[in-house]
């Protein structure tokens, strides 16, 4: 009786504990919602001229355009918040507490993890942009030229919108999804799983990309589509190992550090 007793109490206090840490997790996705909204709310102008506006201010997409972004904005909104406050491993106490003894050690060694990474894909897409630019055509450069208009702002919400839109509501379901299919292995593996679904995710954001490029710029090149998906695949693989193997903060810092560098980059040289 005793046992059951002590076993029943353990079992309350973790449920409770959970739903504490569910309390956490729902406020501070709330707080952050909350912060980028302001950013968003004071920089509607430029988003604004960004989208709509032609060269050399934006990329000058169409009003038909208006509802396939709202609709995007509202699927990474909602698959944020299901990965971000609903689906998360639930910790130990006694993790916990080893957690919340290291964690601002722990919080400066994966943004120096992240922010290096970042400078070295920045300077490696860089490299290949100097190598394929005699390649690629001229009304793909063109659009270079919006470089010049972007604040640093801008830039932020860009890397924290790309890199939140790429894990939430691609490299993750696509991650419950194999390993739903790799149930049936009777060894089944979390690096396979973890390379598997960043190599497929990876490939299905790069041919995305070279499409979208392909009708903004109005423009049919193979060097342009090659080009692409290579600079793609290397960015998003970075931000999925970067998830999977150091955290969330890595991801995030690196996609910020990569595309503040690419814009500063591309406003000096270009």
């Amino acid at each position: 009786m005793i046992e059951q007793q002590s076993k029943r109490q353990i079992t309350l206090f973790e449920a409770v504990l959970n739903n504490y840490s569910t309390l956490q997790r729902c406020l501070m996705f709330t707080c952050a919602f909350l912060v980028v909204s302001g950013f968003v709310f004071a920089e509607r102008a430029n988003i604004a001229s960004f989208l709509f506006s032609g060269l050399p201010m934006g990329i000058g997409l169409t009003s038909n355009f208006i509802a396939p972004l709202v609709a995007v904005g509202f699927l990474t909104l909602s698959c944020s918040a299901y990965f971000g406050i609903i689906c998360v491993s639930n910790a130990s106490p006694s993790s916990q507490q080893a957690n919340g003894n290291r964690f601002l050690s722990e919080l400066r060694m994966t943004l120096v993890f992240g922010a290096c990474f970042g400078l070295l894909t920045a300077i490696l897409c860089s490299l290949i942009f100097v190598i394929a630019e005699p390649y690629l055509p001229q009304a793909f450069l063109e659009y270079h030229q919006i470089f010049g208009s972007l604040d640093v702002v801008l830039i932020v919400l860009t890397a924290i919108f790309s890199s939140t839109l790429y894990l939430s509501v691609l490299m993750l379901p696509l991650s419950i999804v194999l390993s739903r299919l790799m149930v049936f292995e009777t060894t089944p593996s979390q690096v396979k799983l973890t390379i598997g679904s960043i190599v497929i995710s990876s490939i299905i954001l790069a041919l995305f990309m070279a499409l979208l490029v392909a009708v903004i710029t109005a423009t049919l090149s193979i060097n342009l589509f090659i080009f692409i998906v290579i600079i793609t695949i290397i960015t998003s693989s970075t931000l999925g190992l970067l998830y999977w193997f150091v955290g969330l903060e890595a991801s995030l810092i690196a996609n910020l550090v990569y595309c503040l560098l690419v814009s500063y980059l591309a406003h000096i040289f270009l």
